[in-house]
């Protein structure tokens, strides 16, 4: 099925779709149980958070932000 692992060049890769685009792309990467932990830190804003601040969102937000 799905092996619930996207590379940092696929996630940049999708970086000039709109938001719901990206999240498609990731949603069909995923199996259930990992779409249902997605949605969870998602819905969670402490989880978010501390997600956000976490070394690989870092990386992620600034090859995000330096166009790859």
């Amino acid at each position: 099925m799905n092996n619930d692992k996207i590379s940092l060049d696929e996630l940049v890769s999708l970086r000039n779709k709109n938001p719901d685009e990206m999240l498609d792309a990731v949603q069909n990467k995923l199996s259930d149980d990992k779409k249902s932990e997605l949605f969870r830190i998602l819905g969670d804003k402490k989880a978010l958070e501390e997600l956000l601040k976490s070394e690989q969102a870092q990386k992620l937000m600034k090859k995000f932000g330096n166009n790859g």
